[in-house]
């Protein structure tokens, strides 16, 4: 792998998951029904796509974004990489290079995110919609909690387009009274090529992430440790 292609891997590659904080306000809703209160629905549902995301964590713009199951790829210029979304480890590829990471690709997000956490779900306003890109959306609002005694709530809103099944292709989330806002443009959901998420069987393991930005790939810098909480391990 070229030093250039390692170390925009390095600068970009790792997700540190962030969570809202205590003390947020919440709003009183209806809940959905008890069969989907402890359903991440980036977790169970849209486990094949490809799409277009920008914004995100990682800054993105019109990224190329496949998933297949548990394994999500997003394309850069002369390299790829494949998140496991069941272990949260990730392999960046260029040309016959591998490198091995052990936290997520920050594409990934929300997608790799909060799979041990407690979920509520509550729709708006009954019949209540909005068009994203030429889609007419029903929204959502998802409240995590996690399992043990963490003073920790994520809040995240969805725009789900009717025409694509319910497809978010807007997710908003609620960081440390920062919003976190993805688009997904361009989306399929026939499912990928398998091919697009091989690596190699051998993969170097990568350095530790620096938390400054990178202006090479857009990526923002990672949130300092003592205002965040890591999600464990999700389940499969």
């Amino acid at each position: 792998m070229s030093s250039h292609s390692m170390r925009v891997a390095w600068l970009s590659c790792a997700l540190a998951v962030p969570v809202c904080l205590q003390g947020q306000a919440q709003r009183k809703e209806a809940p959905v029904s008890a069969s989907q209160e402890s359903q991440n629905p980036l977790v169970s549902d849209f486990k094949s796509f490809s799409a277009k995301v920008s914004g995100g964590i990682a800054g993105d713009h019109d990224r190329k974004i496949y998933r297949s199951g548990n394994l999500m790829r997003l394309d850069f210029e002369d390299s790829y990489r494949v998140t496991d979304l069941s272990t949260l480890k990730m392999w960046g590829v260029t040309g016959d290079s591998c490198v091995e990471f052990e936290r997520p690709d920050a594409g990934s997000f929300p997608f790799s995110a909060y799979h041990d956490f407690k979920v509520e779900r509550v729709a708006t306003k009954e019949k209540e919609e909005e068009t994203v890109e030429g889609h007419v959306c029903r929204i959502e609002n998802i409240t995590f909690t996690p399992r043990d005694d963490r003073p920790v709530v994520v809040r995240m809103k969805l725009w789900e387009a009717e025409d694509l099944d319910g497809f978010p292709v807007k997710i908003e989330v609620d960081v440390n009274d920062k919003k976190i806002i993805s688009t997904y443009t361009g989306v399929s959901l026939t499912a990928p090529d398998p091919k697009l998420f091989q690596h190699p069987a051998k993969c170097t393991g990568g350095m530790p992430m620096p938390s400054q930005k990178s202006k090479e790939t857009g990526g923002g810098a990672a949130p300092k440790k003592d205002s965040i909480t890591l999600p464990k391990n999700p389940q499969p």
